[in-house]
């Protein structure tokens, strides 16, 4: 490294700065503190940074916009754009794909949107007239999804269909940042067409692209990433870096993996910096480190907590990362991406086609760390871009979770297929004077849509055999024919209720707050309780019995309101309660009439009794 950098006084302090935050984050302030300090900062920070990066990057689009000749070709391209969301979306139903992190995403949005607090609901009542939250919990995913979210309530309104909606507009953005990659990398405009027509069948992208969750934010990132890496060291301007910089930020604070993404950022600085003979910085710059804080904080979260990690949900497993994970994530790789059942969201087409042209990517890095000071500004910047991306992907294979052909964990994929969407660019880069050979590939790719992955959207096998997926539609189709929402309900994804601005609560929390909840039937709180319970036939006797997770117990009476098929030999069921045993009382479900009111009473004492009640209510509440 250049003597100039390492004495530079601004990249000392900005080192000082860095080292300072790790410390105090990672050792000095208490765990419990620092939570609080994120759930109650952590709106701010998302807010002042998703600003410095407008702020950069708005200078380059205009630039962009008067160089670059954007004619009708562009025209045409945003339509096909427009037409495969479009398509995607009349296949796939929106809605909550992956359980339970679509939901605690959205809660925490609605954290953000009604409080400021970066915190999911976890007890919520308007007994007092509004909505009021009452529990919040701070969630170990990061708050850049849920806070453009709670953008998008605060400008059309809170709905929990936005999720949805704000996800078809970043397919959107995320295809033609595709279109623009591709353009980018080989000079050519059917690179990018083609690279769009291949990620256009893939069915997995479009299920993402209507739900709920944050892969697709976090694909827009990591491309405006390459993006914006290639132009810094194309030009090692500080209004560049600052866009790389606050960009790689964002995109950090979007998935747990994306913050390693930083230290390529890192690298381009250095490297940019050497190349051109000077430190490009200004001051946004040395006010970059502060953003790490809510990341560094959240991230204690995961410290010695089996639980954050999900080491229970695969028994036998005692740490999230290890080498002997390797072989058998390999073998469920290749199972996912070379499956022609439909029973997986994949693209065999997308996956031999980028599996063909990984060898001419290695081959590329390999000819570039050689040799670095003879490559071109651009091939040292898709280098580094290529490099980072098989690290997350070498991540992703020594994760205890990183079976791809799991419905949960698929989506892990996304970033390998971009992967090899780069791959196919980078082995693609002589072609610039055959054109016919990218028109070709596009039309491979139109082939693979229309055999594959339209036919394979079309059956949704494998929406249906994803179990919590289909108890999530149970749950959707009784509430829209729920025609009074004043109701209390006890289920184990309590979340969804919530997000939907009714009462609800978990069964353990119901069964340890039973008398709570007869006082609440025998008062008239809510117009009716709820339970949804899962329920298993047994093959030899076809007898039902309820999964003992949900099981309320012998001192609740319910009655069947509601039943559904998820799949062989499980049933969603939804059950009123009926009558509610405490002590030596049992509490019915009251009829609904009105008798006269034999004593009248003055206002301030109907206030004061109305306050009085109102306080018991909410410590009644389970």
């Amino acid at each position: 490294m250049p003597r100039f950098i390492l004495t530079d006084r601004r990249i000392l302090l900005l080192g000082l700065t860095l080292v300072f935050i790790l410390v105090v984050t990672r050792w000095l302030l208490p765990i419990a503190v620092g939570i609080r300090w994120v759930a109650d900062a952590g709106y701010w920070f998302l807010l002042l940074l998703v600003v410095m990066f407008g702020r950069a990057l708005w200078p380059l689009i205009t630039m962009v916009w008067r160089t670059k000749t954007f004619g009708r070709f562009e025209i045409g391209v945003s339509l096909i754009v427009v037409l495969i969301v479009a398509m995607w979306t009349a296949h796939e139903k929106p809605g909550y794909k992956i359980l339970a992190d679509e939901l605690m995403l959205s809660g925490t949005a609605m954290g953000l949107h009604y409080e400021r607090i970066a915190a999911c609901p976890t007890r919520v009542t308007d007994v007092n007239g509004p909505f009021q939250i009452l529990e919040r919990a701070v969630d170990k995913r990061p708050f850049a999804y849920p806070f453009l979210l709670a953008t998008v309530h605060d400008l059309t309104g809170y709905r929990p269909a936005n999720a949805f909606y704000l996800n078809m507009v970043l397919a959107v953005v995320l295809l033609g940042l595709v279109y623009l990659l591709g353009w980018q990398v080989t000079g050519n405009r059917w690179a990018g067409v083609a690279g769009v027509m291949f990620l256009s069948g893939l069915p997995l992208l479009a299920q993402q692209a209507t739900g709920g969750g944050f892969e697709l934010l976090n694909l827009v990132l990591l491309t405006a990433f390459a993006l914006l890496l290639t132009g810094y060291l194309r030009n090692s301007s500080a209004g560049r870096l600052e866009a790389l910089v606050f960009g790689t930020l964002l995109l950090a604070s979007t998935r747990y993996e994306s913050a390693l993404f930083l230290f390529p950022a890192a690298a381009a600085a250095l490297i940019g910096w050497a190349r051109a003979g000077r430190v490009s910085f200004s001051w946004p710059l040395q006010l970059s480190p502060i953003f790490l804080v809510p990341l560094l904080l959240q991230n204690r979260l995961f410290s010695g907590n089996a639980q954050a990690w999900q080491l229970g949900d695969k028994p036998g497993t005692n740490t999230p990362f290890a080498v002997y994970y390797l072989p058998d994530n390999l073998g469920h790789a290749l199972a996912f991406f070379f499956d022609f059942g439909g029973y997986l969201a994949n693209s065999p087409v997308v996956a031999g086609v980028g599996l063909l042209a990984l060898p001419f990517l290695f081959l590329f890095i390999l000819r570039v760390v050689r040799a670095p000071r003879h490559a071109s500004d651009a091939d040292v910047a898709w280098a580094i871009v290529a490099i980072s991306m098989l690290a997350i992907t070498t991540l992703y294979l020594l994760y205890f979770w990183g079976q791809f052909d799991d419905p949960i964990i698929s989506r892990l994929s996304l970033p390998v297929h971009l992967l090899m969407v780069l791959a196919l660019y980078i082995a693609g880069r002589g072609w610039d004077k055959h054109v016919w050979a990218w028109k070709a590939t596009a039309l491979l790719a139109l082939g693979g849509l229309l055999f594959h992955g339209l036919p394979v959207m079309a059956r949704q096998a494998y929406r249906t055999d994803y179990g919590p997926g289909m108890e999530m539609k149970a749950r959707e189709e009784f509430l829209a024919s729920l025609v009074d929402k004043n109701v209390l309900f006890i289920d184990r994804d309590s979340f969804f209720w919530i997000l939907h601005k009714i009462p609800a609560t978990p069964v353990q929390q119901a069964q340890a707050r039973r008398e709570g909840l007869a006082y609440h039937l025998r008062n008239h709180s809510f117009q009716e309780m709820f339970i949804y319970q899962r329920v298993m036939l047994d093959e030899q006797t076809g007898q039902p019995a309820v999964v003992r997770e949900d099981e309320l117990g012998a001192e609740f009476e319910l009655e069947i309101v509601f039943e559904r098929r998820i799949r062989t030999l499980q049933f969603a069921r939804i059950s009123r309660i009926t009558a509610i045993m405490s002590g030596d009382r049992v509490d019915h479900r009251p009829v609904r009439f009105v008798k006269p009111l034999a004593e009248r009473h003055s206002p301030a004492e109907l206030d004061k009794n109305r306050t009085l009640y109102l306080e018991n209510w909410i410590k009644q509440l389970p």
